[in-house]
């Protein structure tokens, strides 16, 4: 059962990051910095409330006992930050079909750690989707003619931070309010410099573009939350697999939402990943043949 629930947040998870875009088209104007900074002071203003709300404590004494894990939540933090930074920089750029394409090859990062690092075995289901999902990617690779960097570097640290959350053992709440507590300082220093020079929505918007940011804070943790809750109830491979909606629904709002130009070689490299994802999905291994007259 928890393995379900694992697997099912997860996908949750993926299928909200691949809405985002539609929030953040309310925003076209907002600078990436002013963004992620008021992100990053809303989600520990947020998480604050809900703690005191809750009675919920941070466990300083078993941290300060556990270097490791203090550092690890403090690493994802920054890590987390880089991979928003340059998915942010895609939305406010209108290259939502960028992002689709870095989160395509994620996945594949996600198994290649899961084996590395966690020593995760995949199973005949998962290396035939995995096959499927490399097949999907070399055939872009070679229609396009050179490898993608921009997404290359965008999926791997994406995948990083997935690896170093699989690898914290603190509860949710925690480890992202940590996560953002370790930024605010910046985040501070770059909110104080946008309003003293009078810049950003937050200072020039109207009342709609200050709930929009503030709210920003509440569109990302909701994913984040998930993914974190789930990424440490499943499997790193399965998680790989999963990831693969969020880009396929960037994929879609890309053609049929913002109305950019559809591109035929990564319709054919999806149609191979999501052969794979369901491939990966099928629980075959469990299907096993009942003896001869055991009633059904």
């Amino acid at each position: 059962m928890k393995n379900w629930l694992g697997t099912g947040t997860t996908a949750l998870a993926f299928t909200v990051w691949g809405l985002l875009p539609l929030y953040f088209q309310f925003m076209p104007g907002v600078q990436m910095w002013e963004l992620i900074s008021h992100r990053i002071l809303w989600s520990v203003v947020l998480l604050g409330g809900l703690f005191l709300l809750l009675g919920h404590k941070i466990p300083w004494a078993k941290l300060r006992s556990e270097p490791r894990q203090l550092g690890l939540i403090l690493l994802a933090g920054p890590v987390m930050t880089i991979s928003w930074s340059m998915f942010t920089w895609c939305l406010t750029t209108g290259q939502v079909l960028t992002t689709s394409l870095a989160y395509f090859m994620t996945p594949l990062f996600n198994i290649v750690f899961a084996v590395i690092f966690l020593k995760e075995r995949l199973t005949p289901q998962k290396h035939l989707a995995v096959a499927l999902a490399l097949a999907g990617l070399a055939y872009m690779l070679f229609c396009y003619g050179q490898l993608p960097w921009y997404s290359l570097i965008m999926g791997g640290v994406f995948a990083c931070y997935g690896l170093l959350k699989k690898m914290i053992h603190y509860d949710t709440g925690t480890s992202l309010y940590l996560e953002a507590m370790v930024q605010l300082p910046v985040a501070l220093l770059l909110i104080g410099w946008y309003t003293w020079h009078g810049e950003g929505q937050f200072v020039t918007g109207d009342v709609s573009n200050k709930l929009l940011l503030i709210g920003s804070a509440v569109a990302t943790l909701l994913p984040v939350g998930l993914f974190s809750y789930g990424v440490s109830n499943t499997r790193m491979s399965t998680v790989g697999l999963l990831q693969y909606i969020e880009p396929s629904l960037a994929f879609l709002l890309a053609i049929y939402w913002f109305h950019e130009a559809p591109d035929p070689i990564k319709t054919v490299g999806f149609a191979f990943v999501w052969a794979g994802l369901l491939v990966s999905l099928l629980p075959l291994h469990r299907i096993k043949r009942r003896p001869h007259g055991v009633a059904r």
